[in-house]
């Protein structure tokens, strides 16, 4: 699974619902009978650039690409696609704009932070931020794009488009999101990819 792909599944999975029912998020297709699901698949990826990087004097070989990456939504009624619509766009939005479930430290069952081992503080705390549902302490908050070497204002939905199956037996509907956004990684020289490193804000 691709790391853009496994990152969108996460931010998703559990977090969507039809009537009260979890939606299976995941990379592949599910047959028919369990519509509605949601499956995100990487469209298309270039390469923009490469060039070495130090990062706490340890040196990376750095690659910048672009990527198209779909979100794919089946259903089996008008109700179900715009509910799930609904829910994704929130769920992408939640994440611009730093909302506590979309950081890497919240544990979702507890509602701890995993970085505090209390009670998250945007639930506890009387604050601008908390108010706004975001972390009160920026030290603690580990934002979805940063987290996934995101380049969060290359980050765009460029369409959501219908297409539909239609078929004398059975009718399936297919909204897709097409998203675009830049991302990094990054490969320690003699060493092995590392897919968790803190990266200055310099870099993205």
């Amino acid at each position: 699974m691709h790391v853009l792909e496994k990152a969108f599944i996460d931010l998703l999975r559990c977090n969507l619902t039809v009537q009260d029912n979890k939606i299976y998020t995941g990379n592949r297709y599910r047959p028919t009978d369990i519509t509605p699901c949601v499956n995100v698949l990487l469209a298309d990826e270039s390469l923009i650039k490469q060039k070495y990087v130090e990062i706490d004097n340890i040196q990376y070989i750095s690659k910048r690409y672009s990527a198209d990456l779909w979100i794919n939504i089946w259903s089996n009624s008008e109700e179900e696609r715009q509910t799930l619509i609904t829910e994704i766009n929130n769920r992408i939005l939640q994440a611009e704009a730093n909302h506590y479930t979309t950081c890497a430290n919240f544990n979702p069952s507890s509602h701890n932070c995993s970085e505090t081992m209390e009670e998250c503080e945007a639930l506890t705390l009387q604050n601008g931020r908390a108010n706004k549902n975001q972390c009160p302490n920026l030290h603690n908050y580990q934002s979805f794009f940063r987290q996934n070497n995101i380049v969060k204002r290359t980050f765009t939905i460029n369409s959501i488009t219908d297409l539909d199956e239609l078929d004398s037996s059975e009718t399936i509907l297919r909204t897709i999101f097409k998203l675009n956004m830049d991302y990094y990684t990054f490969y320690r020289i003699g060493g092995r990819t590392f897919d968790s490193i803190k990266i200055s804000e310099e870099l993205l």
